[in-house]
């Protein structure tokens, strides 16, 4: 099934490559060996933007593909939401430069001022639009076709937030509602994109790869995902300035917050519960939610200025979820399609930890007497430790690829990995 079209979680795998090397370039630039003409806030919106669109959509939609539309056929469906894969590769591509120069910033072409990294980033919605079109296709033709909960949930709050960030693009070239309105917009995709599709896909394909049924959650994963779809919106208060959040806006977005932290919850408790949680590897995906849900929970019932607006604290949460929680679910999931050898999943795992937990030290968990300069070295030089055991994962992988280029490993069997 994969060897039909293994470029594409490959070019995944460069995305991911690229927005590490970005993010090690970035912490580089805090102990000053980063050149002038290098903008750290540029950066970071590179690093994440490719890691959003080029990693954290791109792969989770070619595993959902393989999941529901198995196989390979020239039907329409199937080749559209095969061209999603591509427009958002492609423009997800073209933005990472865009967002290197400029960030956010427009540009000046003739006598308008354009938006350009938010329009190219803008255009990756539309390969979502066509993936999404394709699945509806499929969903309505198919006769023997069982809808996922997971899945659908995952791609309605996929569609929710490509509406915030369409706004991003729009508003800036027609210059309505200033800058606190395109912030907001900003926020909003990012909460919708981050809480709603990344962390209702993992549970998707959690539990999938777990083999949990409904019956085995304690509540129904209709209303875990309910919660989360619900939540998930209210939460873009977080990311504002706190002199910008009335209270209002801040006891939503504890709201939304609580719901979400309980629905994680709910879900690794379940998990544990019906005993399926004896996969080791498959712990550690679960470890990074309960530690996300507990994070959460805790920014929902005590003081903001403790937990949400303390930069440090938000970009460790940040990790813990996009970094921890997924990395190693895609890496783990892609094992059942391709052989990789455990020792490489190891190494993955074991960089994803290191660089997470160096996070804590730029964050008020580690206590202010021992933060010395030493940090932000620490921080810096374990930060390219992913990159290097993913780009060992993927050329391992590749070499074995074309020793067993006739095998093929169907859905549900993990390859490579001896419990």
């Amino acid at each position: 099934m994969f060897n039909k079209h293994s470029s594409i979680w490959q070019w995944a795998i460069f995305c991911f490559i690229l927005a590490g090397i970005t993010g090690f370039l970035y912490r580089l630039g805090f102990i000053g060996l980063l050149p002038d003409q290098l903008n750290l806030v540029n950066m970071r919106h590179a690093h994440s933007h490719l890691m959003f669109f080029g990693w954290a959509s791109l792969l989770p939609l070619y595993l959902i593909k393989h999941n529901i539309v198995p196989g390979y056929s020239s039907l329409f469906h199937d080749r559209m939401m095969r061209i999603s894969f591509w427009v958002i590769l492609i423009f997800g591509l073209v933005s990472f430069p865009a967002f290197l120069r400029w960030g956010y910033q427009p540009v000046q072409l003739g006598d308008s001022l354009i938006p350009i990294s938010a329009i190219f980033s803008g255009m990756v919605m539309i390969g979502w639009y066509l993936f999404m079109t394709g699945y509806l296709i499929y969903r309505y033709k198919a006769p023997d076709f069982k809808p996922s909960i997971w899945f659908e949930g995952a791609l309605t709050m996929l569609f929710i937030s490509s509406l915030g960030a369409w706004g991003i693009a729009f508003t800036g070239v027609i210059g309505f509602g200033g800058p606190l309105f395109g912030k907001a917009l900003t926020h909003f995709f990012l909460s919708t994109f981050t809480e709603g599709w990344v962390v209702i896909m993992l549970l998707g394909i959690l539990a999938r790869g777990l083999n949990m049924e409904e019956e085995d959650f304690v509540i129904s994963p209709t209303v875990m995902v309910g919660l989360i779809a619900f939540g998930a919106p209210l939460t873009f208060p977080y990311g504002l300035s706190e002199s910008l959040v009335s209270i209002p806006l801040s006891v939503s977005a504890r709201v939304g917050g609580f719901l979400i932290s309980q629905s994680i919850l709910l879900f690794v408790y379940s998990v544990i519960q019906s005993g399926k949680a004896s996969k080791t590897l498959w712990l550690w995906p679960l470890f990074y939610l309960l530690v996300k849900g507990i994070m959460q929970l805790t920014a929902s019932i005590t003081s903001p200025e403790i937990w949400v607006w303390a930069h440090g604290i938000r970009v460790l949460y940040l990790h813990v979820l996009l970094l921890g929680a997924l990395t190693t679910t895609m890496i783990l999931y892609l094992n059942e399609y391709v052989r990789i050898e455990r020792i490489y999943i190891h190494l993955v795992i074991g960089s994803v930890f290191l660089v997470i937990l160096s996070l804590v030290l730029l964050s008020r968990l580690w206590p202010a007497p021992l933060s010395c300069p030493w940090v932000y070295n620490v921080v810096a030089i374990v930060a390219i430790l992913p990159v290097v055991s993913i780009t060992a994962l993927w050329i391992k992988v590749l070499r074995t690829k074309e020793k067993h280029k006739d095998e093929v490993f169907p859905p549900g069997k993990v390859a490579g990995i001896s419990e």
